[in-house]
């Protein structure tokens, strides 16, 4: 059977796991709008979420997949990397070091049909409204725009909100690349040209959530995790090169003025609905496709949603464990605020001389992104990966009144409503203060014992059993080898 990373286009990955049984597919018709997200919402709740193939999309003659990466394993096989979290990381910054530049041919698979006049690419594409109260249909595609100083392109993961008269509304935001070549087309008057590419191969998603340096060409990370470069073709209408394997591509253009639409709400990923925000229009000058294209959706809150982000996770970790490298163990970001907005850092304390360390690594981690808003520290023997053992340290290592730093006011992001809901109200900055919790062992108390052998802060030792010689061969293979 051959690897995921030598498929070509999505529909070969959505058709390798169907026939490993991990993509169920549904055949009665499903609507767009809130039917189908709430099911992409449902499977997602599942101990362990399928993919799944929506094959009869209500208004749409193509259909449209998800949930492929809702599990960690399918992701991390996707990418060709380990699924220890650890040899992830490591993994994968080693992959970052080494990108493989893309490659241009003349043709490929998105050019099969091209349309260029008398088309509604809002009609034809898939798209979804997540739910009641969302401001419209939307998009989730790959953005992809080329700096018109130094030709460089960018690509990100920014969501488009249909209109009419094929026209969106792009939520571009200033921090990312797409951002500043959208600024820097604004400040010379220049058209700002924009591809949409819908149902690329999956590692290109990720790769488009990847944060790097702003100069870094992701397309470089995607060759980097298939092993091999990307083909680009050029754009009909616009200087912009696209994935050679997507499945649909818009070609777009926001024209001096740069006319701004109403954007939102959207559930971000934080599952608030988005405020909203006064947002580029850009008009759809060609839609280019292939004939098997497949639209993909995810929505918010979803551990697909997070699982595209996972590689913050992995930048986090690289920042911080170069900010004291024999100090710090192992740094994360949790899932729940979706690899964004807590940050978990794991140091080993073993002299007195490191007391205090631990804090000043954690202001230094404030850096790593403006989403970031509390960071806990804990000692080598806390599962970083367990919220129960964060909370365990939290609760048993930490006195508010001394462990617990709070620096007031600082920007973060609109996503978050306790953030976002100043500007609302008296148009204050956006922001909020942050938390250090330091749920380290105090150095004063390391060694403290109490009448045993134990120091007080280290846990209870229990036997070491083996269960297999206790429980039946039954048992033992429901419970254990399950």
């Amino acid at each position: 059977m051959m690897k995921v990373s030598e498929l070509r286009g999505l529909r070969d990955v959505v058709d390798y796991y169907a026939e490993r049984g991990e993509v169920v597919e549904i055949e009665r018709e499903v609507d767009s709008e809130c039917e189908l997200p709430g099911i992409i919402s449902a499977l997602n709740s599942l101990p362990r979420t399928p993919g799944v193939l929506f094959k009869n999309v209500k208004g749409y003659s193509f259909p449209a997949a998800a949930c492929i990466l809702s599990e960690r394993d399918r992701t991390c096989e996707v990418l060709g990397l380990p699924s220890s979290p650890l040899e992830f990381k490591e993994a994968f910054i080693k992959i970052t070091e080494h990108p493989i530049p893309p490659v241009r041919v003349d043709r490929g698979p998105c050019k099969e049909k091209i349309y260029r006049n008398g088309f509604d690419a809002l009609k034809i594409v898939p798209s979804i409204k997540a739910t009641p109260d969302d401001g419209g249909k939307y998009f989730q595609p790959i953005v992809i725009t080329k700096n018109p100083e130094t030709g460089i392109q960018n690509m990100a993961m920014n969501r488009a909100m249909l209109l009419q008269d094929n026209t969106v509304v792009l939520n571009v935001r200033n921090e990312t690349g797409v951002g500043q070549d959208f600024r820097k087309c604004k400040k010379d008057g220049k058209p700002f040209e924009v591809a949409l590419v819908i149902g690329a191969p999956l590692e290109m998603y990720i790769s488009a959530a990847t944060k790097l340096a702003l100069g870094q060409d992701e397309m470089g990370l995607a060759g980097a995790l298939r092993g091999k470069p990307v083909e680009l073709v050029k754009c009909e209408t616009i200087d912009v090169e696209v994935p050679a394997e997507a499945g649909f591509v818009l070609e777009g253009v926001a024209e001096p003025p740069y006319e701004l639409g109403g954007e939102g709400p959207w559930p971000e990923f934080l599952t608030y609905l988005s405020i909203p925000q006064q947002k580029p229009l850009v008009k759809i000058k060609a839609l280019t496709l292939r004939e098997d294209a497949l639209g993909y959706a995810v929505v918010a809150g979803t551990k697909e949603n997070y699982n595209l982000r996972i590689s913050n996770d992995v930048a986090f970790y690289k920042f911080v464990k170069a900010l004291e490298p024999n100090f710090v163990i192992d740094a994360t970001l949790t899932h729940g605020t979706a690899h964004w907005h807590h940050g978990i850092i794991q140091v080993r304390k073993d002299d007195y001389d490191f007391e205090g360390l631990q804090v000043h690594v954690a202001m230094a981690a404030f850096g790593f992104s403006v989403y970031l808003e509390t960071i806990t520290i804990v000692d080598e023997d806390v599962n970083i990966l367990d919220m129960n053992e964060i909370d365990w340290a939290v609760t048993t290592r930490c006195n508010p009144s001394e462990q617990i730093h709070i620096i007031r006011e600082v920007k973060t992001h609109r996503n978050n409503p306790i953030a976002g809901a100043r500007e609302l109200l008296d148009g204050s900055f956006v922001g909020k203060a942050k938390m250090i919790i330091d749920a380290t062992v105090p150095w004063k108390f390391k060694h403290l014992k109490q009448g045993t052998k134990l120091a007080l802060f280290e846990r209870a030792r229990f036997q070491k059993v083996d269960l297999k010689e206790y429980l039946s061969p039954h048992d033992y293979r429901r419970w254990i080898k399950r």
